[in-house]
């Protein structure tokens, strides 16, 4: 996992609260910052706000992480997002979390993504507009 090949970045302070009794940080937190950095690609990159009563939206169908390196507070950590696959109806995230100015990754998760249709309760195609952002913005994408 290479820091160059991610397109957006979040960066995010590790708070004392997400700390463990051991001064590590909780496996929750880091979560919540693959999470953050998730909803931020998709409000910066896809100008989608995710709130109440959507008729449509993305949400997430499954996530994996795997945990490489502790991280202790005080840390300035950046999540790094991409789209690695476009699909019909889903995209597969990659998620590298970083120490700020490291290039070694503190955890590593992939996440798959549906564009879900909420009126009919089922998963939808990905609307048109939404796969040419992606294309657009991403370096490289592998597609379905």
């Amino acid at each position: 996992m290479n820091k160059k090949d991610f397109s957006h970045v979040l960066e995010l302070a590790v708070r004392w609260g997400d700390a463990d009794v051991y001064g590590h940080i909780n496996n929750v937190s880091f979560v919540r910052y693959v999470e953050s950095g998730r909803v931020a690609y998709v409000d910066d990159v896809m100008n989608l706000s995710l709130v109440a009563n959507m008729d449509a939206a993305w949400v997430l169908a499954d996530i994996q992480c795997s945990f490489l390196q502790q991280v202790e507070y005080p840390c300035l950590l950046e999540v790094c997002t991409r789209v690695k696959k476009l699909g019909n109806k889903s995209i597969t995230l990659e998620t590298g979390l970083y120490r700020q100015g490291e290039s070694e990754p503190v955890l590593s998760s992939v996440a798959v993504m549906v564009w879900f249709d909420f009126k009919g309760q089922k998963s939808a195609n990905i609307p048109a507009e939404q796969r040419a952002t992606i294309s657009q913005y991403e370096k490289v994408l592998e597609e379905a």
